[in-house]
């Protein structure tokens, strides 16, 4: 049973606890932040918390700017702030949130005289006159280290007691890890601005321009020369009657001329746009013509003859086909998780630009070997495609490679004269896509602020080089955004497979046991994690303890993932050890309450303990779990267990020593259910706990003597209906059998 009182000798000195609402707030908060998208939704999500908990004058997050040299405004302070704008500040500057920031550790300042001696920045006059009498910074950092600082303003002097420190320094951390999150999401939503923004400037690129005014007659041909035409052509010869279809491409001269007959014969404007040849290569022109008709009354009569115009829309049809080649990538890269799928995406976007012939992406492979690898995938318009093809070069060649093409905003070649301004490795592949019919290449660095990740090349036929194959400006910055998208993507689609792969390892040292068989009890759990992960913080399991006693054990570390998950192993590890060494649910409470103080951890985990013995006589504890449930027949009720605070968060009794509540003794009869479960089950986005509490208590209810696995199924389907929810969850139910 319960075991001998610690003595006060050996009682630690008490730890700052956070009371119940501190608790309710920081879940409220951190429900907030797991919704907020950009860095500004965290910030006001987290500033709202500091009003309210530490009655705050004035608060604020600064982050550091691109260069790390200073810290920025996040926007989202409150006021009233002193009159004036906030700079920059530097870090170098005496200044509190510039201590903070060099220090990674938290500034406290208890009054105006202790900030006018330790900091002389010509703000601390105006935080004064605005009535401030104590300040507390704190630094916001995460794995990656600092990203900026969270400053505090308080009316009173004195600043942070240890309490309110305690939770600063918790929402600090929570604000470090949303506003990461919130940047990743950035990223991501920059790359579909910048698709919008393309198209937008790809469709007003070029303003069309008519290049002559004609007339034509049937049965003759073109009657008025095209001087425009000769110039965009370089054409010596007769255009006259059927000279001007020599520069017409053959692919698109029967449409114009099936077009013309189809305007004659119903009486209407024919428009046609069509492909002619150019010292430059193929060039879009739009033909419009009015025929003429010999009896104005009969305007489907026999045609006198045509008068028509010319225009250059090559511009415009390449901006449209740009555009919606971007809108493609872009959609299809949001959706691929996987390097496979971002490279499919990648190269099918490059083959939808006009004239491109092939496509091919050289990724760096380090997890291929000491030396590195390189894997080239290559994809041909005619269908011909190498799924994965070795390159000779090394690692740390191709990077040096893609330095090079980045450093000179990649490489650009036409013609067999074009091989000169490539490198000499590259020259003999170029040669042979010349043969193969290519006339133009565009080598692009893949490359993203972190690291360089590769080369894309996209090989053109004569139809779509752009001056002489030369890409002018426009067109080069359009491909550079098109890589940049590319390696951003890629960028992303790894970040994602080592989570996904951290998740599985988590998943698999994580993944619970069979339930211990008991001769005198039935069991079945059912687990289920949020949304979107892999791994979760619940666990349930029974740990069989000796003496013909079982302890039914359901925990919940708040959060997801693999962080909850980590949590979870350590404090499942530390149920099982503290219930073998005395299993009375009190001594198993305040064992995990010594470890975590032990530990300095500051996860929130609660927690339900039921000590069942094999004659009914069971005793429950909680640390802050919902209550279990105890179906008796047709009738089921929530156990009043004394309530208690989640593990790690200390209760004071009136002798200053740690201390926990009592237990609640019960009898469960041959028949009986005892159900536990975590509140990912009860409580969501869109229900609220009590609503919750009460469907679970009306279901249970009504299933009777259903055998277990249909009980807990079929509670967790009706609760859930079937989707993934907000927060993990888990459900464990036994039943006594009676049977020893």
């Amino acid at each position: 049973m319960d075991r001998a009182p610690v003595t006060a000798a050996h009682v630690p000195a008490p730890r700052p606890h956070l009371d119940v609402a501190d608790l309710r707030l920081l879940e409220r908060t951190t429900a907030r932040l797991a919704a907020a998208l950009t860095v500004r939704d965290a910030v006001d999500a987290v500033l709202d918390t500091v009003r309210e908990a530490l009655g705050a004058s004035t608060c604020g997050v600064f982050l550091l700017d691109e260069d790390g040299t200073a810290l920025v405004p996040a926007g989202g302070g409150t006021g009233p702030l002193p009159a004036g704008p906030v700079p920059r500040l530097p870090l170098s500057a005496s200044a509190p949130s510039a201590q903070a920031a060099r220090t990674r550790a938290p500034v406290l300042l208890r009054s105006p005289g202790e900030l006018a001696a330790r900091f002389d920045d010509p703000l601390n006059e105006r935080l004064v006159a605005a009535g401030e009498r104590s300040w507390a910074v704190l630094p916001l950092l995460t794995d990656a280290g600092l990203i900026g600082v969270l400053r505090v303003g308080l009316l009173r002097e004195g600043s942070l007691d240890e309490v309110q420190q305690l939770l600063a320094a918790t929402l600090a951390g929570q604000c470090a890890s949303a506003v990461e999150r919130a940047r990743l999401f950035d990223a991501v939503r920059a790359a579909a601005r910048d698709a919008r923004s393309a198209e937008h400037r790809y469709r007003t690129l070029a303003e069309a321009g008519r290049l002559d005014v004609f007339t034509a007659a049937p049965g003759r041909g073109l009657t008025s020369d095209l001087p425009g035409w000769r110039a965009l052509t370089g054409r010596d010869g007769d255009l006259l009657g059927t000279g001007w279809t020599a520069d017409v491409h053959p692919a698109d001269l029967p449409g114009l001329l099936a077009e013309a007959t189809a305007a004659a014969r119903e009486g209407r404007t024919a428009g046609a746009r069509l492909r002619v040849r150019t010292p430059a290569g193929w060039r879009w022109l739009a033909v419009t013509a009015q025929p003429v008709p010999v009896d104005p009354d009969d305007p489907a009569g026999p045609v006198l003859e045509w008068v028509g115009a010319v225009e250059d829309v090559d511009e415009r049809v390449r901006a449209r086909r740009r555009a919606r080649a971007l809108q493609a990538l872009t959609a299809a890269l949001s959706t691929a998780t996987t390097r496979a799928g971002v490279v499919d995406a990648a190269l099918r976007a490059c083959l939808d630009l006009p004239g491109t012939t092939r496509a091919s992406l050289t990724l760096l492979e380090e997890e291929r070997g000491p030396r590195g690898a390189v894997a080239v995938h290559r994809l041909r318009r005619d269908g011909r495609r190498d799924h994965l093809v070795r390159d000779d070069r090394t690692a740390v060649e191709l990077l040096r490679d893609v330095e090079a093409c980045a450093a000179a905003g990649g490489w650009y070649a036409a013609g067999a004269a074009g091989a000169a301004s490539l490198p000499a490795w590259v020259r003999p592949t170029y040669l042979q896509a010349l043969a193969e019919g290519d006339a133009a290449w565009a080598v692009l660095p893949l490359a993203t602020p972190r690291r360089h990740l590769g080369g894309l090349v996209v090989g053109s036929a004569e139809d779509c080089a752009a001056g002489a194959g030369v890409l002018d400006e426009d067109e080069r910055s359009f491909l550079l955004a098109l890589a940049g998208q590319v390696a951003g993507a890629l960028d992303r689609v790894e970040l994602l497979e080592r989570e996904r792969s951290t998740a599985r390892v988590l998943q698999e040292a994580l993944k619970p046991g069979p339930l211990v068989r008991v001769p005198w009890l039935l069991a079945h759990r059912a687990t289920a994690t949020s949304a979107g992960v892999d791994v979760g913080g619940d666990w349930a399991e029974l740990v069989a303890v000796g003496g013909g006693c079982v302890a039914a054990v359901l925990g919940d570390v708040m959060g997801r993932g693999a962080r909850a998950a980590t949590v979870m192993g350590e404090v499942r590890a530390q149920v099982r050890a503290l219930a073998l060494v005395d299993p009375h649910p009190s001594a198993v409470l305040r064992g995990l309450d010594a470890c975590a103080a032990a530990t300095g951890a500051d996860d929130l985990v609660t927690l339900a303990y039921v000590l069942l013995s094999h004659d009914g006589t069971a005793l429950a504890a909680s640390a802050g779990h919902p209550p279990p449930l105890l179906r008796t027949g047709g009738t089921a009720r929530y156990l009043d267990v004394p309530a208690g605070p989640p593990v790690g968060v200390a209760l004071l009794d009136g002798a200053g020593a740690c201390s926990r509540g009592g237990v609640l003794p019960l009898r469960l009869g041959p028949g009986d259910d005892l159900v536990l479960f975590s509140d990912g089950l009860v409580e969501t986005r869109e229900r609220s706990l009590d609503v919750g509490l009460a469907a679970a208590l009306r279901h249970v209810a009504g299933c009777g003597a259903d055998p277990l696995p249909e009980l807990v199924d079929g509670l967790v389907g009706a609760l859930t209906r079937g989707e993934p929810g907000d927060d993990d969850l888990t459900v464990l139910a036994v039943r006594r059998t009676g049977v020893l």
